[in-house]
């Protein structure tokens, strides 16, 4: 398990603040965030790369947070990748092994699984890495850093420079490789639709702090933070106070300033009378086909709107509706069969549903 525990760094004008991680043991961690965020700082100070100034590394039950890299069985692949240009791939596969003294039969075991599971098996005897393509070295570094049985392997950022076919197939072979190697893996992006595909935990780092921590359906439906509903797209945000509070449906009826209400799923302890922050994401708003029969989920939340923008994003069509209740135009993203199903055009009136199972909450006076 890697445990980080109220870890602060600084590094030059910028400071990691008060960082606490948890990855358990064969699971793949994600570290999503915009660029700057620390995310890179954060995984060489596990590493060992940068010294804390507060705060423990513990991994695999051993405080190692004064260890020197080499003495914490973790592997690290950094964006660069830092292949070896005099030696082969081979040689490059080899170093560490090597370096740590394990049998050759042990070395070409362990070569032979790697190069098979990563599709390298065919470069292994180019003498130059630097004549492989960018995905083919990034292939090559993942292999390196996993040849000495790391207990668990870090990336920063590995396929930020790949298009997006080969992305998706590094993809696949990564969360492959977790699954069949039994390896934690702690894994930096800023691509979110990655974070999602990969991360069994995924922590949501802004401004040198992690802002939200939590599995899949804890980032994508209950954001913790004003700041990561916005990196995650969460367009149709509103302040309001909470008017009602129903236990016993667990139902918040939430006042907009403008003068929308809507009902949502109470999960947290808002009570009437309290501020809060409150909204639903763009592909979880649903347009009403003339006609349909309305079912329990979809009859929450009803209101009528006119289409103002429509924007084509290639599998989906993000459409702008203007409501009356609404200050701001609402955020509505319709996969493209739904779309052409509904005849949408710019100018048309439609209804639409904020199912209250989908409308996330925040309190008002959250800090993180």
């Amino acid at each position: 398990m890697i445990d980080v525990q109220g870890l602060s760094v600084k590094a030059g004008d910028f400071r990691l603040r008060d960082i606490n991680l948890g990855i358990e043991d064969s699971r793949f961690g994600v570290i999503l965030g915009p660029s700057g965020a620390g995310k890179s700082l954060l995984l060489e100070s596990i590493v060992g790369l940068c010294s804390p100034d507060q705060g423990r590394v513990v991994i695999g039950g051993i405080d190692v947070t004064k260890s020197n890299p080499e003495d914490r069985n973790v592997a690290y692949v950094p964006q660069d990748m830092t292949l070896f240009p005099h030696l082969s791939v081979r040689g490059n596969l080899c170093f560490g092994a090597q370096a740590r003294r394990m049998s050759s039969s042990d070395i070409n075991m362990r070569m032979e699984q790697l190069s098979q599971l990563l599709d390298i098996s065919h470069l292994l005897d180019r003498l130059n890495p630097m004549t492989l393509s960018h995905g083919e070295q990034q292939r090559v570094a993942i292999a390196r850093a996993l040849m000495i049985f790391p207990r668990a392997i870090l990336l920063d950022e590995p396929f930020s420079a790949l298009d997006a076919l080969l992305r998706r197939q590094l993809q696949l072979q990564l969360k492959r490789i977790n699954r069949e190697l039994k390896i934690t893996i702690l894994h930096v992006t800023h691509d979110r639709e990655e974070a999602f595909m990969l991360g069994d935990k995924i922590g949501i780092m802004i401004g040198g702090r992690l802002v939200q921590v939590g599995s899949r359906d804890d980032i994508y439906c209950r954001p913790a933070t004003v700041e990561a509903a916005r990196f995650l797209l969460n367009q149709n945000i509103f302040i309001g106070e909470v008017l009602a509070r129903d236990d016993q449906t667990r139902t918040l009826t939430l006042g907009d300033v403008s003068g929308l209400n809507l009902n949502a799923v109470a999960y947290n302890g808002l009570r009437p009378g309290d501020m809060a922050h409150f909204g639903i994401r763009p592909e979880e708003i649903m347009v009403i086909r003339p006609g349909m029969e309305l079912r329990n989920p979809v009859q929450d939340n009803l209101m009528t709107g006119t289409v103002e923008t429509i924007m084509e994003k290639g599998g989906s069509h993000l459409i702008l509706v203007r409501i009356s209740e609404i200050d701001q135009p609402l955020e509505i993203d319709i996969p493209n069969c739904a779309f052409r199903d509904l005849e949408l055009a710019e100018g048309k009136t439609i209804q639409v549903s904020l199912k209250k199972k989908s409308v996330w909450t925040i309190p008002a006076n959250f800090r993180c």
